[in-house]
């Protein structure tokens, strides 16, 4: 976003071109935004949030985004929530992405004394859905690991995409994103830097032996396929679209790739769902709520606590614990 806000007067903003002359190196309003991701599904329901309230049907202009923005009301947004769950049929869950999405860019424009009509909209209160963490186990990426078949070079690869996220909890784009120079060593220890990540922060994950041992097998057979020297491998994408040209790999791509791979044991799964099986086998084998959170990078632990809850439901000590003696009754 290249749009800057100008302040004409005590409570007036409005929007300008940009003057032929050299701006001051200033930050975009919406810059805070680190996760290219994350930006883009928040200007996403910023544009549909604002053509539902304005009526010319015209395309929303970037130098007219912060001038719209400044004159939505309360019942604005009463009116889009109530289009988005009566009339859209949107889930609550669905809906408050948007909302958390709006309430967040409205946030930003808050520092420049715009109005915040999202201020105390509150979030609908959902059941948590178990149904998808529980969705995909250790034992099911076993399978998929077993049964998919490798063919070649690219089918390779997505086993060992799989091996990544189950071993790592990486979200997508963080997977997509690494290369061999983010892949570090420190005495017998490794760990992978990710360098974007949802939070905007480095984050370091350290490696299982395992997954150490996967890695370098496939990187010494990417060398050798396509001879490609040690040091040139290390600005290349792990996981590329195209070998030849080191070209990274896109979330579609990715998604695409699990859902292939998960088909092959007649399963509709997303790479989002490895990251919820490693974190509930985590819990499941004794990791606490602060460990989880660290390896997966939430920033608070209630987004954590869904897996202790799937822990608990998971746990069959507790249906050891009821009589047996209807089935002896039986005749």
């Amino acid at each position: 976003m290249d749009f800057e806000l100008i302040n004409k007067e005590k409570n007036e903003v409005t929007t300008r071109r940009r003057k032929k002359r050299e701006k001051e190196n200033k930050k975009s309003i919406f810059e805070i935004y680190k996760s290219e991701k994350t930006m883009k599904d928040y200007l996403f329901y910023l544009n549909d949030f604002l053509l539902f309230v304005y009526d010319n049907g015209e395309p929303i202009q970037r130098d007219e985004i912060v001038e719209l923005m400044s004159d939505i009301t309360e019942e604005d947004v009463e009116d889009y929530l109530s289009h988005l769950l009566y009339e859209r049929n949107l889930k609550k869950t669905s809906v408050n992405k948007i909302i958390s999405g709006l309430k967040s860019l409205y946030k930003e424009l808050e520092k420049h004394n715009i109005k915040n009509p999202f201020k105390f909209i509150k979030l609908f209160k959902t059941a948590r859905n178990l149904d998808n963490i529980l969705k995909v186990s250790f034992e099911d990426v076993k399978r998929i690991l077993d049964t998919y078949k490798v063919f070649g070079e690219k089918e390779y690869r997505n086993t060992i995409i799989l091996y990544t996220l189950f071993y790592t909890g990486m979200r997508s784009q963080e997977l997509i994103n690494v290369r061999y120079n983010n892949i570090l060593k420190r005495d017998n220890d490794y760990f992978i830097k990710l360098e974007k990540t949802k939070s905007g922060r480095e984050q370091y994950k350290p490696l299982h032996e395992i997954l150490v041992k996967k890695l370098q097998e496939y990187k010494n057979f990417v060398m050798t396929m396509y001879s490609i020297s040690e040091e040139e491998m290390e600005e290349r994408f792990v996981f590329p679209s195209s070998f030849e040209k080191n070209t990274q790999l896109s979330y579609k791509a990715l998604y695409n790739i699990i859902q292939e791979m998960g088909k092959s044991v007649g399963m509709d799964i997303s790479p989002h769902n490895i990251r919820h099986a490693i974190a509930t086998e985590l819990s499941t084998n004794g990791a606490d709520i602060l460990e989880i959170r660290d390896f997966l990078g939430h920033a608070d632990t209630r987004v954590t606590e869904i897996y202790i809850n799937a822990k608990s439901i998971l746990d069959k000590k507790v249906i050891s614990k009821l009589p047996d003696y209807l089935q002896e009754n039986e005749k």
